[in-house]
């Protein structure tokens, strides 16, 4: 960078994170304000809100996985890094923890409609991403066992590996909508949906029975 600062900059490296990358960003931040305009509710500035939060939290994601992965297979191959090494994975783990549990902490106080199509999709990424390196670890573990040829430790990686799509897997196990609500059929009052008796008129047949009275004292009179 210091000596020849343009090929840097201009370079493979230079042109991937420094151009292509922003164009993904827009692109998938147009693509998920399309799809959250079609949620009833939604609102512009939530949803923008929601899909950045959702982006931080898989980078959180990501650093959490870069020291943890390789603690794990530490411990499984019994070999142990400088204390050193031990710190800057511990660093680089709470700073993922913490960017994750504050981008989730700050999504979900927004409506429910704007964080719909951006939660999940990243709910549903999480877990892609889990059962892939599942069933890839799996298959390699299988397919050592059935060729052979393995070296000392081979199953070190392979597991690790299973292990930590098992965790995303399950973590993202049961994914509910955003929105979804409990209906409960017990009804507020208990006199409220009673159905109501029709009322029985009682007055008619008494005026017919005064009305057949009078009649037949006109008759009496007459007959008198």
């Amino acid at each position: 960078m210091i000596d020849n600062p343009l090929s840097t900059v201009f370079g493979t490296v230079g042109i991937v994170y420094g151009l292509i990358m922003p164009v993904v960003l827009i692109l998938l931040f147009a693509l998920f304000l399309i799809a959250s305009s079609m949620s009833p509710g939604a609102k512009a500035r939530n949803t923008a809100q929601a899909m950045y939060c959702t982006i931080m939290m898989s980078i959180g994601v990501l650093l959490m996985t870069i020291s943890a992965i390789p603690t794990v297979t530490s411990v499984l191959a019994g070999e142990s890094y400088a204390s050193e090494t031990y710190l800057g994975l511990l660093i680089v783990f709470a700073a993922g923890g913490s960017i994750f549990l504050w981008h989730d902490h700050w999504i979900r106080t927004l409506d429910p409609a704007s964080r719909l199509v951006p939660s999940l999709i990243f709910l549903f990424t999480v877990k892609t991403i889990g059962t892939l390196i599942t069933l890839l670890a799996g298959l390699s573990v299988i397919l050592t066992l059935t060729l052979g040829g393995a070296e000392y430790g081979w199953w070190i990686m392979p597991l690790t590996l299973f292990l930590y799509g098992a965790v995303l897997f399950i973590s993202t196990g049961s994914v509910r909508s955003p929105t979804s609500k409990k209906f409960s059929f017990t009804p507020l009052c208990k006199t409220c949906f009673k159905p109501k008796m029709p009322k029985v008129i009682t007055a008619a047949p008494t005026r017919k029975t005064i009305t057949k009275k009078k009649a037949t004292k006109r008759t009496s009179n007459k007959k008198k």
